[in-house]
């Protein structure tokens, strides 16, 4: 199935103007000759969507004779009682079909001519939404303007906004943002008014123009004798929408607003009152057993608690309207990007969705290398709300990126999310085979573990196995009798054939979770057969933490859609169902540093996106994962560590190290490939080394090669660690066994 084949056809409506109409039939005629003339003019497909607000003169009159000679571009809406403004603007979006929807009044004051100006400036600065602001050139210094001007010196202080004209309703913005701005909580007398408060709590960039306002000369205002009245009515509304930008306000999600205008049935199972009560107990201590994420991950959870539930069809509408926001963004505050569409001649209304990707160029960890300190960051985020992530993976090259809060809150809400496909509910026991605190401060360490106590997670150190301690980690993980076992597929492995040969585990878990490297069928039923429980398998990286993860299906992996698109591309084409292509990622989350077709690495199988999953899930799927080995390095005295562990403790000697690879071929040996970094020094090198001998025993052989690089397997990776040694837990100590091909891309 093509890209192209999941997308309904497109409208070829540009631009729809939404106009409410009380009393306004002899203003009608004027305004809608002169908006498609504009419309004419502009080269722009368009309509004009004229909605009758329970007027009592001949406005309905009108509108019907209008749209009748119109020839479609001319849409009637009535109400049969005056519902206000904002209802009208809601059943006009409603009704229209253009990309991009902009409100005027019907009395002629704002000038049609200028929807031109504010379409352009909508482009040409690449933002959200574009306000016209009422102009003093020419415009009558009355009670009502004066009323106005302090209504808007109130909402600009109540609501931390600097703008000329907050409360001026002449707007233009994508279609799927207005239908946004309009999903509201409150009951508001003039909601219309908030317009732009809404637009800036839930996180949209705007501009404001300036633009020409006439006194009215026809028909009456409905504030002509009630100006001082509306004006005390919209201090009531300031107090009730103060409550719902600012005090109550979610943090801004576009899927919580898609789900608003999409609403699903949570399916989630309820938590019992036990559970309930260590939840809420959680939360309350979250901000301080955490560092960087906030309590604001409860939000994201029960987001994506509901947004799974979307059908295939919703789910991509919610990716494309992410990413449009995302390229938007990125062409704006990103001169990275900027750069390489303008290279391209596209601009951001270009990409209308997963169907135009292919139209942006493949970003690669060798472009986020040269542009990093360069022009790759967003120059508009708050860098105190940014985390530096290091990581070597699975590669043997250190690499450093950035991701932003909402970034790893989501992350955080789409673990739990998961883990909870396979039975576990949040408060029971389980354990997780650690990387330990490798590369955390001890503030760090101490917040780690106090999250470990409050959530029920026992840690097993897996950088710390021998076979003097390999019993005791074991008799850990029985003693907390957890419903779920979390950590590294290679680790759980190793310890599945330990339990195989000393014995089965006396309590079972439900489920095991693994991660970090593939997880070939062998392994799979080494793992479920030692441990007695379905395995649910993780695909992930350091960038983004979880990108996809199985369901109680066990039929490929169900990408986080909320957080990622995924590309699987053979030959730079999408791979059909049941081929092996390379994977391309889309962060439609991180603001800071946007990761845009990026290339990371991996082979995986496509499978059809309109294929349903027995779950009931929406998200597209992917098949199985190639291109990360699993690996144990066995040292002296019976000491094993997962080839994960030189990725974890080499990320932070980027500086010293370029590139690296650690090979066994021999029990007690290791062969060290260094590429040298542009600050290498021996004394780097002899840290590094003690360090070896520290985790594998200080009688361990290492030979030194320096390289001037690392071969590359075929997914364009270099494996980090490789050991071409089995494990055999039957004799008394370990022995050199054929070698066991464990991953896809064994060397």
């Amino acid at each position: 199935m093509t890209e192209q084949a999941l997308s309904a056809p497109e409208s070829p409506i540009e631009l729809s103007v939404i106009v409410p109409c009380l009393n306004e039939e002899l203003n009608l005629r004027e305004l809608a000759a002169r908006v498609l003339r504009v419309l004419e003019v502009g080269g722009l497909v368009g309509e004009l969507v004229l909605v009758d607000d329970g007027s009592r003169d001949g406005t309905a009159a009108v509108i019907r004779e209008l749209s009748a000679a119109s020839e479609g571009r001319i849409v009637g809406c009535f109400h049969p009682e005056n519902r206000g403004i904002a209802a009208a603007w809601r059943t006009g979006v409603g009704a229209s079909r253009g990309k991009l929807v902009a409100t005027i009044d019907a009395d002629l004051q704002y000038q049609p001519e200028d929807l031109l100006r504010l379409r352009r400036a909508l482009y040409d600065h690449s933002v959200d939404v574009v306000q016209g602001f009422r102009s003093a050139v020419g415009r009558r210094k009355d009670q009502r303007y004066h009323l106005s001007r302090g209504l808007n010196h109130l909402l600009n202080g109540v609501f931390g906004m600097d703008l000329a004209d907050n409360k001026s309703g002449f707007v233009i913005c994508a279609r799927e943002v207005m239908l946004d701005l309009l999903t509201y909580r409150g009951t508001y007398f003039y909601w219309q008014s908030f317009i732009m408060v809404a637009a800036h709590a839930k996180g949209y960039s705007y501009k404001e123009i300036e633009t020409i306002f006439e006194q009215r000369r026809q028909g009456t205002s409905f504030l002509e004798k009630t100006a001082v009245r509306a004006s005390v009515l919209s201090f009531i509304d300031i107090g009730k929408a103060a409550w719902e930008y600012r005090v109550s306000r979610p943090p801004p999600d576009a899927a919580h607003q898609f789900l608003r205008r999409h609403p699903v049935a949570d399916r989630t199972p309820p938590r019992t009152p036990v559970q309930e009560v260590r939840w809420r107990a959680y939360l309350a201590a979250f901000d301080s057993t955490h560092w960087m994420i906030t309590r604001d991950v409860e939000h994201y959870y029960e987001t994506l608690c509901k947004t799974q539930w979307l059908g295939i069809t919703e789910t991509r509408e919610l990716q494309d309207e992410k990413l449009r926001r995302l390229v938007r963004h990125a062409y704006r505050n990103v001169p990275y990007y900027r750069a390489r569409m303008q290279e391209r001649g596209l601009r951001p209304e270009d990409v209308r969705g997963q169907a135009d990707l292919h139209k942006l160029p493949l970003l690669t960890k060798a472009d986020i290398r040269k542009h990093l300190y360069f022009d790759i960051m967003s120059e508009n985020h708050d860098k105190s709300q940014v985390q530096r992530i290091a990581t070597s993976g699975s590669t043997g090259e250190p690499f450093i990126c950035y991701a932003d809060r909402v970034q790893l809150e989501l992350r955080w809400a789409a673990t739990l999310r998961a883990q909870e496909w396979t039975g576990y509910r949040f408060g029971d026991p389980c354990v997780r085979l650690w990387h330990q605190t490798i590369g955390m401060s001890k503030s760090q360490v101490r917040k780690e573990r106090a999250d470990a106590i409050l959530s029920k997670r026992t840690f097993v150190p897996v950088f710390e196995m021998s076979e003097k301690n390999l019993a005791a980690m074991v008799r850990t993980i029985a003693e907390a009798e957890p419903v779920l076992l979390d950590g590294y597929a290679e680790a759980l492995d190793f310890l599945a054939r330990y339990v195989q040969a000393h014995g089965n585990l006396s309590v079972r878990p439900r489920a095991v979770m693994s991660s970090a490297q593939t997880l070939p069928l062998p392994s799979r039923r080494v793992i479920e057969q030692a441990f007695g429980c379905a395995v649910f398998d993780k695909y992930g990286s350091r960038e983004f933490s979880g990108i996809a993860y199985e369901c109680e299906a066990h039929a490929g992996h169900h990408v986080v859609a909320e957080g990622y698109i995924v590309e699987i591309l053979k030959g730079g084409e999408p791979a059909k169902p049941g081929e092996i292509g390379e994977v391309v990622i889309t962060d439609l989350t991180n603001m800071c540093m946007p990761f845009i077709r990026y290339r990371i690495g991996d082979l995986a199988e496509a499978m059809d996106a309109l294929a349903p999953c027995t779950c009931g899930r929406g998200a597209p799927r992917i098949g199985a994962i190639e291109g990360r080995v699993q690996s144990i390095i066995q040292g002296t005295d019976g000491r094993f560590v997962p080839g994960t562990f030189f990725a974890h403790y080499l990320k932070e000697y980027d500086h010293a190290i370029k590139q690296f690879q650690v090979v066994q071929e021999a029990l007690g040996a290791i062969t060290f490939r260094v590429v040298k970094g542009g600050r290498y020094s021996d004394d780097v090198l002899d840290e590094v080394l003690a360090k070896f001998r520290e985790v594998l025993g200080e009688d361990l052989r290492i030979t030194v090669e320096f390289v001037d690089e690392v071969a590359m397997v075929r997914t364009g990776k270099r494996v980090a660690a490789l050991s071409k040694l089995g494990i055999d837990f039957q004799r008394s100590s370990a022995s050199v066994l054929p070698s066991v091909d464990r991953g896809a891309n064994r060397v």
